[in-house]
């Protein structure tokens, strides 16, 4: 995760958002970086800062579906494959 993006959410907020669930936390290291798939047809990717690679730089909008389904069907195994974060 980007340094810019983890100091704009604090400890505790990012505790009580995860209490309030619903939803699971799962870490694996099948997946690089972060990404947003839309609606099963765009996928969003930040771009890092090639010269500070732990700032955002950018964001890539890849409109195409045949590739968010690759990314879905990959994040998937990722998600069955991660380990649930019980605890934060």
């Amino acid at each position: 995760m980007f340094d810019d993006a983890r100091a704009a959410v604090d400890e505790d907020r990012a505790t009580l958002t995860i209490a309030q669930g619903p939803f699971e936390l799962r870490v694996t290291e099948d997946a690089y970086g972060n990404f947003y798939l839309i609606d099963g047809e765009e996928v969003c990717l930040e771009v890092a800062d090639p010269l500070s690679p732990d700032r955002l730089f950018g964001m890539l909008d890849l409109r195409d579906r045949g590739f968010a389904a690759r990314v879905n069907e990959g994040f998937e195994a990722a998600w069955a494959d991660g380990a649930v974060v019980d605890e934060v």
